[in-house]
């Protein structure tokens, strides 16, 4: 299963396992929780932004179970409802942009990767599949701008936040040395963060104009 610097800290079997990590997960809990209230303030959002909300608030829940008890069923807890939040928010990326289904290419290519590719470790297959998340980020963005420009300052949040989020993730194994409790916990922040942008871009997409004041 993986590990963090805080793994390290404390025996095996200890209650919560990774407190820092832990608690940073309620991130995306908070977040989520106001992203469902922004969208009861509102009418007319569609099922896609209110499926997004709830998966964060799911991821969230997840997490805090994972890195509290470190069992193989938390960690699909943790891990599931973030693959499909990113699966419906990249497909549905796509769709508002207009390109309607073919936002199951970019899903089928990234399964086609971890499945047939094989990547010899779990650091080699974090490479390639941020590899092909960060080109594809790229060009949706350029899309959005070019096609939606009203939702790009959401886009953009949206992917520097999870850029700074992989980042520091990659990074956690690296300093344990000098941050005993490594950086794994703003892997939770960053990324709670750049999903509920993924919430307000969605709305926006699907209304195809500017939010309006509340």
């Amino acid at each position: 299963m993986p590990v963090y610097c805080e793994t390290w800290l404390y025996p095996p079997g200890a209650f919560p396992g990774e407190p820092i990590n832990a608690a940073t997960s309620f991130a995306p809990v908070v977040l989520g929780i106001l992203a469902l209230l922004f969208l009861l303030r509102r009418t007319d959002q569609g099922y896609v932004a209110y499926g997004l909300a709830i998966l964060l608030v799911l991821t969230g829940l997840g997490s805090v179970a994972w890195h509290s008890l470190r069992t193989d069923l938390t960690l699909t807890l943790d891990a599931l409802p973030g693959v499909v939040y990113f699966a419906a928010l990249l497909f549905f990326w796509v769709y508002y942009l207009g390109g309607r289904y073919f936002g199951v290419i970019p899903i089928a290519l990234i399964v086609a990767i971890m499945v047939f590719l094989r990547p010899g470790s779990q650091d080699e297959a974090r490479i390639v599949v941020i590899s092909v998340v960060v080109a594809l980020a790229a060009g949706l963005l350029t899309a959005t701008w070019l096609r939606r420009r009203h939702a790009f300052k959401f886009a953009l949040a949206m992917v520097v936040s999870a850029l700074v989020a992989a980042t520091l993730r990659t990074l956690d194994l690296s300093v344990c040395d000098t941050i005993p409790f490594g950086t794994h916990f703003f892997w939770h922040i960053f990324l709670a963060t750049a999903a509920y942008f993924g919430v307000r871009m969605m709305v926006v997409l699907r209304n195809g104009a500017p939010e309006t004041a509340e």
